[in-house]
């Protein structure tokens, strides 16, 4: 699904080069979960950026569905975002006086199906996260976990080829970043490509597979030995 060969992307200012991604190479096949683990500076949000469309390496090769992303203009780019990638952030992006139904709406205003396709397909991804008790409330009556559960809600109602999850449990207790990761882990399960950033060690090995990189490059790539399950709030 995902190709990655000898990605580098540096940056320049007023004439300093940075180095963010050095040499990286990997591939990612339909239905893993992956983490991408490393410290602040590593390289792994910009290589998440990359592989979710929203930035292009300096060099490099990156395909998605045997694509490559230098055969695609900004307008391509911008469309297999919309319609393949589902973005979940540590920072949940509401619209904080709009009501759970509307937000999970959002990626679908601009798309040609029928409003009772959208409603149904609303309605889906709204029961997968464990939420239609609350469809009509307003996301700002919300605990922060229920948030981020509208947010994956959000992110999945177009159902993405891939889920790509930047810190998910980051602002959350550690009981509500369980139910989280139980999910993520159920999405997976029933086919969803999941690549999650992480800097947390427990959260990482929720995965199948962990990729640590080190200034810009990977320094380490496994299976998880003894893989952690979330199940009703707890690990198992």
């Amino acid at each position: 699904m995902i190709v990655a060969e000898n990605l580098r992307k540096e940056y320049s200012d007023d004439e300093v080069k940075t180095v963010a991604l050095e040499g990286v190479s990997f591939n990612i096949e339909k239905g893993e979960f992956l983490a991408i683990m490393g410290p602040s500076g590593s390289g792994k949000s910009t290589l998440m950026h990359i592989m979710g469309f929203l930035d292009r390496p300096s060099s490099g090769v990156y395909k998605f569905e045997n694509q490559g992303i230098e055969d695609l203009d900004d307008d391509q780019l911008a469309f297999v975002r919309n319609n393949k990638l589902g973005f979940i952030f540590q920072f949940f992006n509401l619209l904080p006086r709009t009501t759970v139904f509307e937000n999970v709406r959002l990626p679908l205003a601009y798309t040609k199906i029928s409003e009772e396709e959208k409603r149904q397909r609303v309605m889906k991804a709204i029961e997968a996260v464990g939420l239609s008790h609350r469809m009509k409330h307003l996301s700002n009556q919300l605990s922060g976990g229920e948030q981020q559960r509208v947010a994956i809600a959000r992110a999945i109602v177009n159902d993405p080829s891939v889920i790509f999850a930047d810190e998910p449990t980051g602002n959350l207790d550690s009981k509500s970043g369980q139910q989280i990761m139980e999910i993520l882990q159920d999405l997976n399960e029933v086919g969803h490509t999941i690549i999650l950033v992480t800097h947390e060690q427990y959260t990482a090995e929720m995965a199948k597979r962990i990729i640590k990189l080190k200034d810009g490059q990977i320094v380490s790539d496994e299976r998880v030995a003894d893989r952690k399950i979330a199940k009703n709030g707890l690990l198992k």
